[in-house]
């Protein structure tokens, strides 16, 4: 049996979960041209990240007009005359100065007045063009910016560029799916409806007994006895001992079905334990993402060693974790995903009681999703003020580059960026968030460690902090402060779980709390940071966390060499698709098997010559070829599943087929 606590509290409510099979599915241009992060969280949400997302596109609209047979690309003019024009409308004129003005994120704030943007709008001209609402007016509505083969913006969830739209008369789908692009050929992920359970490998459902279940759900915990059992002393506890303990948890009795062979392992994926699901939850605030970097970090300490064994070992426990960590946060992100769908479409609407209300755990989840808004939005602000501050000059390009969200160097992007649009949706977010608050049958209720959040968020210094926690807000709300800092980690652990993109900030922000309440206990502790912080050196013998990376020997026509030897990058955007062409060309079609806009002209094949000769400055001394990341075999490596005797290696129907002499 699993059990959780209700509203932080250990109860004894016993809740089962099922086991099941999933099929893993995968981004292919997402994988191609991105470098893997051994340490990024699994999530059954995807959120790929590529460089290859302008690829997409322009290819995408070129294949439209071609349909439209429109010989050129719509042209796109700049209004500047009309920035620099004041505005009389009043619907463009920002908040007055009475509005309330929150620290969501939180340690920006806000001015009332914000003048017109000297970032240009591009606008389109052509007469093929449908009259919509503009992307602002459509955001303030609560609805996702309408874009052709992107998934755009809205005021609570992020846009993307790699994730297939859903067309005009189709339905959603249930969960996240895979699909082909009929434009690109490509496989693009289509977002569901709801969250998928990768253990059961279908829509997460909600418990039909009653909201306090819902709340269990939402915040799992396990029985006094079970924490007593597994709890971890961590005043002294290692890494080692942390990884050992794990692994027994996970380690049950197996049995092959077919011949009656028995032995002692980890259950074969997807499939989980309950002694493992009640050992996570017993130390969920220690454990999570810190623990997944570590494992992820040892498995590749084990492969530059060339210990295929043990980076085998490290590589199913690592993954096996991953999973526990998806659907155990299941619920969770299926609970903020109906919040997020209450609130978008009433954004604007400062009666949040009408729509806000309901059980404590559907308030919980509406605050968080508030929270998390204004935190998003007022980052987004920041990042508009620092563009608008960056001088209009070649030298200050590269700062321009990495200010902000880079979608909106695409033709026509799908998100709100120019300082005078972000500062009316920002303004708009903390009344919001404010009204919510303010209403005491809303907000009074919620755990101790969502309430603490609010308040702390306007205490600045470390000290002050800590003084008003111990002696103001544990006494008025008859919490230990003990129990306050691990429920605050345990609602750090659970938004982690998140897309990066809006949650990331308040995410950030929650583990700044979490370290800033625990200076002075053991709490403060941290054994990981030797083996995930780089503190200890460069050398196996110093440093428990270290693994040799080295360089590669890249394609004539990659985009790595194309960076080796350029010497300097000029300033634009992210251009039309000739000019990605130009550049990445050589990339694409090494990993992709095809050209973007057909075959180039005057291409010569490449014909390597010599040895490739990594510069120093990328090189700075690491080995060259060592081969280790191929160690485990290209199967194991994007399958997500080790191989041995006990188990039969995956078939498919393609595998039996045959040509076919006509």
């Amino acid at each position: 049996r699993v059990w959780y606590n209700i509203n932080s509290l250990l109860t004894m409510t016993p809740f089962r979960f099922s086991i099941g099979g999933l099929v893993f599915s995968g981004v292919a241009i997402a994988a191609a041209l991105t470098s893997v992060d051994a340490f990024a969280p699994a999530s059954s949400i995807v959120r790929p990240a590529s460089s290859s997302s302008t690829l997409l596109y322009n290819r995408q609209a070129r294949r439209q007009n071609k349909k439209k047979k429109v010989r050129s690309a719509p042209s796109f003019v700049v209004d500047e005359e009309e920035d620099d024009a004041p505005s009389n409308s009043s619907t463009t004129k920002n908040s007055k100065s009475s509005e309330p003005i929150l620290l969501g994120g939180g340690e920006i704030g806000f001015s009332s007045e914000v003048p017109e943007s000297k970032i240009p709008v591009a606008k389109a001209t052509s007469a093929n063009t449908p009259p919509k609402a503009s992307k602002l007016d459509q955001e303030l509505e609560g609805k996702r910016i309408e874009e052709d083969g992107i998934v755009g913006e809205s005021v609570t969830s992020a846009a993307s560029v790699s994730d297939m739209p859903v067309a005009s008369g189709q339905q959603q789908p249930d969960v996240s799916t895979v699909i082909t692009d009929p434009e690109t050929g490509i496989a693009r992920i289509q977002q569901g409806k709801y969250v998928m359970d990768k253990v059961t490998g279908k829509a997460v459902v909600l418990s039909s007994l009653g909201p306090e279940y819902r709340l269990a759900q939402m915040f799992p915990g396990v029985p006094p006895d079970t924490r007593q059992k597994h709890r971890f002393d961590w005043s002294t506890v290692t890494v080692p001992e942390m990884v050992q303990r794990l692994r027994d948890a996970c380690t049950v009795p197996l049995k092959n079905s077919q011949t009656g062979e028995e032995w002692l392992g980890i259950p074969p994926h997807p499939q989980i334990s309950n002694p493992a699901v009640d050992f996570v939850l017993a130390n969920r605030d220690y454990l999570g993402h810190r623990m997944k970097k570590t494992l992820g970090r040892l498995k590749l300490r084990a492969q530059s060693q060339f210990q295929k064994e043990e980076a085998l070992q490290y590589r199913t426990l690592w993954k096996h974790f991953l999973l526990l960590e998806d659907h155990i946060s299941a619920p969770f992100r299926q609970i903020l995903l109906n919040a997020e769908a209450k609130i978008g479409p009433n954004f604007g609407n400062l009666d949040v009681k009408s729509y806000c209300g309901g059980e404590l755990y559907e308030r919980t989840a509406s605050y968080l999703v508030l929270k998390s808004m204004v935190a998003h939005w007022e980052k987004k602000y920041a990042d508009a003020q620092k563009l608008e501050s960056i001088p209009d000059d070649d030298s200050y390009f590269l700062q321009q580059l990495y200010t902000g969200d880079p979608k909106r160097y695409l033709p026509d992007p799908p998100i709100i960026f120019r300082l005078d649009e972000v500062s009316r949706i920002v303004v708009m977010a903390q009344k919001m968030c404010q009204s919510f608050v303010e209403t005491p049958e809303l907000f009074d209720d919620l755990p101790p460690e969502v309430r603490f959040v609010e308040s702390a968020l306007g205490i600045k210094g470390g000290t002050a902090l800590r003084q008003f926690m111990l002696e103001e807000f544990c006494p008025r709300n008859n919490v230990d402060s003990v129990s306050l800092r691990e429920g605050l980690r345990r609602l750090y652990q659970q938004m982690f779980n998140m897309q990066i993109d809006p949650y990331g900030e308040i995410t950030m922000t929650l583990w700044n709390l979490c370290v800033a309440s625990a200076v002075g206990t053991d709490e403060a502790r941290d054994p990981y940071e030797e083996y995930i912080g780089n503190v200890r050196g460069t050398k196996f013998e110093t440093n428990p966390g270290f693994f040799q990376t080295y360089t590669f020997d890249h394609d004539k026509n990659s985009l790595v060499r194309f960076l080796d030897s350029a010497k300097r990058i000029e300033k634009g955007t992210a251009g039309s698709a000739e000019d990605i062409q130009r550049q990445v060309s050589g990339e694409v079609s090494q990993l992709l098997g095809f050209n973007f806009g057909g075959k180039p002209d005057n291409v010569e094949p490449a014909k390597e010559t010599k040895r490739y000769v990594v510069p120093e400055d990328r090189a700075i001394g690491r080995p060259h070829m060592m081969g280790w990341l191929e160690l485990l075999g290209e199967d194991e490596e994007l399958m997500g599943g080790a191989k041995n005797e006990k188990e039969k290696e995956e078939k498919f129907e393609a595998d039996e087929w045959v040509e076919v002499e006509k």
